[in-house]
């Protein structure tokens, strides 16, 4: 909706004239269903077409390309008009807003015939498609978003197994407890196991939540940055509690080992201090 938003205001003027002229070209014989509906033989971006008397009464149904709603003839149009004026000129173009059945972004343009008034619905992607202003290929994004789904529905069943495969271990360790190292080993695995789990359940639940069920066509940095930074302290955590458990190790097993374990603990340090510059750099840019 953004991006659309923005090409929108950008080339403003010549996306209202291209609709003037469509509009003006447009002379229905009669508001009868056949007569309004040629107006999306010539004319791919229209979606929704009809009339409205001089009191602002709707007078015919809403026809759209695959549908008919006989539920809006007779509807009361005056507060729509109330902010529309044909001083100028007999055809008026709204602002860019969501349209209540499509749910799609919609530029809604008004026609003043004598005392009627035909209505007609824009699809804006596809009238920025149109004038070229924009590049959209409808089968591409499906096969994208079927991907998109598939891959987050994956990483949730992933995600899943590492979280009950953590508590399989835990509870594993309540009702048949070890003794000495092997006690620590399973806890720190149980919990790497549901930390690392939880990440990836993170990282799917946006993927589909952003890609497959409200998909828009700009999520705008900040989204991606939060869903970024949440999943690298995850995997922070998760490498913080294993360097933890390899310093455990070798202290009780060979002190020669332990520059080993500096060096894991120098690289987490270091993964923490990249996700700091990162998400400063990233307020800063704001």
């Amino acid at each position: 909706m953004k991006r659309i938003i923005s090409i929108y205001t950008e080339n403003k003027n010549s996306v209202q004239f291209y609709v003037r002229g469509t509009m003006e070209s447009f002379h229905p014989a009669s508001n009868e269903e056949r007569d309004l509906r040629r107006f999306f033989d010539f004319e791919k971006a229209a979606e929704v077409i009809y009339g409205v008397d001089a009191n602002f009464i709707q007078s015919t149904s809403s026809y759209g390309r695959k549908y008919m709603d006989e539920n809006r003839e007779g509807t009361d149009k005056s507060f729509y008009f109330k902010w529309v004026s044909f001083k100028d000129e007999p055809i008026h173009i709204s602002n860019p807003y969501l349209h209540h059945i499509t749910g799609l972004p919609t530029l809604t343009a008004v026609k003043r015939l004598d005392d009627e008034y035909i209505v007609v619905d824009f699809d804006m992607l596809k009238l920025l498609e149109e004038l070229r202003l924009i590049e959209h290929n409808s089968a591409f994004q499906k096969i994208n978003t079927y991907i998109m789904a598939g891959g987050g529905i994956l990483l949730g069943i992933v995600s899943i197994f590492l979280i009950l495969y953590g508590g399989y271990i835990f509870f594993h360790m309540l009702f048949f407890p070890k003794t000495g190292e092997g006690v620590m080993h399973e806890i720190f695995t149980s919990i790497i196991s549901i930390t690392i789990g939880l990440a990836i359940y993170d990282l799917a639940k946006t993927i589909v939540e952003n890609d497959v069920l409200f998909k828009t066509f700009n999520y705008g940095n900040d989204l991606q940055n939060k869903t970024l930074s949440k999943f690298l302290t995850s995997i922070i955590i998760a490498l913080s509690i294993e360097s933890l458990m390899a310093v455990f190790k070798i202290v009780l097993d060979d002190y020669s080992k332990l520059l080993n374990a500096f060096y894991l603990v120098l690289g987490v340090t270091l993964l923490i201090v990249g996700t700091g510059v990162y998400s400063w750099l990233s307020r800063r840019e704001k």
